[in-house]
């Protein structure tokens, strides 16, 4: 676990007897470590045990003694170059394991010195998980609760709902560096106390909100400015925009924003998968992965309808098995003007497209890029589109965009936003 040391007031992590951080040592950090000492002021508390004994003296003695490193910062990411051991293995702030010439060594969006040492504003990410060798994602729930249709709902996401939404992105296909097991670190901020004391409920019990409008003023009012640049926002509400609008939820494409809007039908499975479901929009992903068209049973993802609220297919019978998922682009190509019943989607689970009861050993053309059932090319009732088409898988987990975060509020100033009907309505 990397330890937090995000205040300049004990120094240079690099070289604890700097009190000052100027890079040279002088009776200025020796009369100011003593005065934090006497004084049991923690930030003399050079070795992090949480009390001040010799041990600090010794530390502090130690690093006055053998003077400060060269603290040369080649890639600007407040970590000197002496320390960024470019091997993959943290050993305290003398050996961190980063690169030296890569100021984001895991490739996540957030630079390797705000995972290790905390911002220069004060957000504690390595307290909250943050690690510079594993890829990392950081949002904040905030929620609404109250009556809706004489029903009293309160839409915070349980314990269980976000632990199937970080065991999915735990076991992901996705590569660190260094060799490291694959995966990635979601941290959700729901209130759930300790330091992820963030996320809260919000005042009032409105039916609708405004995507963006209402939005953006409960994000300026309730998440912290110093998140802005690092966390998602998500709110979690009855509906938005219109009383009448039974959209599951609405995400910005590349942004950080996102809204899960489920009235009075979240179970766990379908608030889990609709979670991530918008949070794929934030991350890059579209209903149909790289484009817009929908419920293709070959993409198998939570970002398609198909398997949004019922999970990703997990026995190639185009059905849902209830976990949350991104693809990982593996199944082949349909042509909706051949399909071929024994070959499926998998290429060895036969499916029923046209529901007789029998599989079919010659092809013929269907439209099944829809809600249920097929229809005859040309027809597109419950259907994503009327024509018989090639539909394409596409990965996900390989496609994530991990350079949607910059320092400013609106991280995309030209975020487009994707209104997600879902699968079903309440």
């Amino acid at each position: 676990m990397l330890c937090s040391l995000h205040s300049s007031a004990r120094g240079s992590p690099f070289c604890p007897a700097d009190i000052n951080s100027d890079s040279n040592l002088n009776f200025y950090d020796v009369s100011r470590f003593v005065e934090q000492f006497i004084g049991n002021n923690l930030d003399a508390d050079l070795n992090h045990d949480g009390s001040l004994n010799f041990f600090d003296i010794s530390a502090f003695l130690i690093s006055y003694l053998d003077g400060c490193p060269d603290l040369t910062d080649t890639d600007g990411d407040r970590i000197p170059d002496f320390a960024e051991t470019d091997d993959g293995r943290y050993f305290g702030y003398q050996r961190v394991g980063t690169n030296p010439l890569n100021p984001d060594t895991d490739g996540d969006g957030i630079l390797d010195g705000d995972e290790l040492l905390g911002t220069v504003d004060g957000l504690d990410l390595p307290t909250l998980g943050a690690d510079p060798l594993r890829r990392d994602i950081f949002v904040e729930c905030d929620w609404f609760a109250g009556d809706f249709n004489g029903f009293e709902v309160s839409h915070r996401p349980s314990d269980e709902v976000i632990d199937r939404v970080v065991d999915a992105f735990a076991i992901a296909p996705v590569e660190n560096p260094y060799g490291a097991d694959p995966g990635v670190q979601i941290h959700f901020d729901y209130g759930q106390g300790g330091v992820f004391n963030g996320g809260n409920q919000l005042p009032g019990n409105p039916i609708f909100i405004l995507f963006d409008f209402e939005f953006n003023i409960l994000k300026e009012q309730f998440l912290d400015e110093n998140r802005r640049a690092y966390f998602h926002y998500a709110i979690f509400a009855h509906r938005y925009n219109t009383s009448t609008n039974n959209s599951s939820g609405v995400g910005e494409l590349n942004g950080n924003d996102f809204m899960v809007t489920l009235s009075t039908y979240g179970t766990p499975t379908i608030m889990a998968n609709t979670i991530m479901h918008e949070l794929g929009h934030n991350l890059g992903l579209r209903h149909g992965g790289f484009e817009e068209l929908n419920w293709k049973p070959n993409y198998n993802s939570v970002m398609n309808y198909r398997y949004q609220f019922g999970g990703v297919d997990l026995d190639g019978d185009a059905m849902g098995d209830g976990l949350p998922d991104y693809s990982i682009g593996l199944l082949a190509m349909l042509d909706e003007s051949r399909l071929v019943e024994f070959e499926g989607i998998d290429g060895v689970t036969p499916i029923d497209w046209d529901g007789d009861g029998a599989i079919e050993t010659n092809s013929y053309a269907g439209n099944i890029n829809c809600e249920f059932g097929i229809r005859s090319c040309g027809n597109g009732s419950n259907c994503w589109d009327s024509v018989c088409s090639n539909l394409r898988d596409f990965d996900d987990w390989g496609s994530i965009n991990w350079d949607r975060l910059t320092g400013s509020i609106d991280r995309q100033p030209k975020r487009e936003i994707i209104e997600c009907r879902g699968p079903i309505s309440p």
